[in-house]
């Protein structure tokens, strides 16, 4: 199977590490990053040499339709109003009779119907596990272990710099030395108003109640509050009394629709995400059929994202035919 990968940041760069270790027998034949040109080969490029940080020919990548690549591999950087440009990439992949997989929370959150019903009609398979909880399985648990379910409702950790926060502020970290560390460690960007004011998660939340609960949101559907300081007093003040404070997110049907939000909330000892503390991030889903299903991710890292990916190219493999 030929991979087309745009973006080659921390992420491409774990996958392609991934790749090498397993061995699978997977080709990269295209590979375009932001600012430092692309590559493409027919026969398969050496990976090897890219990651050694080999110069790369071509100055822009060429147009999606003309790449001998089976599969786009979309991990631009996201851009969380428009979606863009990996929005426009997805489009022209699917159109092209490519399979996407996207780590992307963009898209999905601004274009989920049309990009699905787009690959629908093009006989093709569009995945994104990654864009939630890095390999957090959620949307594969939901096709593998829920196939007749209904989910009622979700509430969840779904931001690892959110939760570190308030996870050191209950123990008496300041809040900027929690930042700080969550920056440092790479978890947090520079710029962290897309985590602290909950536009992240209002992505995320966006394509949970859309994939699972049928809605159709837009991020600014969601109600959100703030991770700051007064978050911050609160997980204290809770820690004295044995509770703890969480980020989270909760979808729910009320009055026949679907409504979400995000913000700090009072868990205590008996909720299931009382011990999702410091960078792991969780989720319970309530369903009909199966009662309350509840999963976790212990303090991801960037190889679990690449991880979410290589899992989504597995599926989308075992369905290729075998030449």
């Amino acid at each position: 199977m030929r991979l087309a990968l745009f973006g080659f940041g921390n992420v491409g760069r774990a996958l392609c590490r991934m790749l090498l270790h397993t061995r699978v027998p997977f080709q990269v034949t295209a590979l375009a990053t932001r600012s430092h040109g692309a590559v493409v080969d027919g026969f398969g490029i050496d990976l090897t040499l890219i990651l050694a940080g080999t110069d790369l020919p071509l100055r822009v990548a060429p147009p999606m339709a003309s790449l001998p690549a089976d599969v786009l591999v979309e991990m631009t950087p996201l851009d969380p109003i428009t979606g863009e440009p990996a929005l426009t990439y997805i489009r022209d992949a699917l159109t092209a009779g490519m399979h996407v997989v996207t780590a992307n929370k963009g898209p999905v959150a601004r274009a989920y119907r049309e990009l699905e019903a787009l690959a629908t009609r093009q006989g093709r398979m569009l995945r994104f596990e990654a864009t939630l909880a890095d390999c957090l399985p959620v949307f594969t648990l939901r096709r593998a272990a829920l196939p007749l379910a209904k989910i009622t409702a979700i509430r969840g950790i779904v931001s690892s710099t959110n939760n570190h926060i308030l996870s050191a502020t209950a123990a008496g970290v300041p809040f900027e030395d929690a930042l700080a560390d969550a920056q440092r460690l790479g978890i947090a960007e520079a710029d962290p108003r897309n985590d602290l004011e909950g536009h992240d998660a209002a992505a995320k939340a966006t394509i949970l109640a859309n994939v699972l609960m049928d809605a159709d949101l837009v991020p600014e559907d969601i109600a959100r509050e703030p991770i700051d300081e007064r978050a911050a007093k609160a997980a204290r003040a809770a820690a004295g009394n044995g509770d703890r404070v969480r980020p989270l997110i909760e979808i729910a049907r009320r009055d026949g629709r679907v409504v979400a939000s995000f913000g700090p909330r009072r868990l205590s000892p008996l909720d299931p995400l009382f011990a999702v503390d410091d960078f792991s991030m969780g989720l319970v889903f309530e369903t009909d059929l199966a009662g309350r299903v509840v999963v976790q991710l212990h303090d991801p890292h960037v190889d679990q994202v690449a991880y979410a990916i290589l899992t989504d190219l597995l599926e989308i493999s075992g369905t290729m035919p075998r030449p």
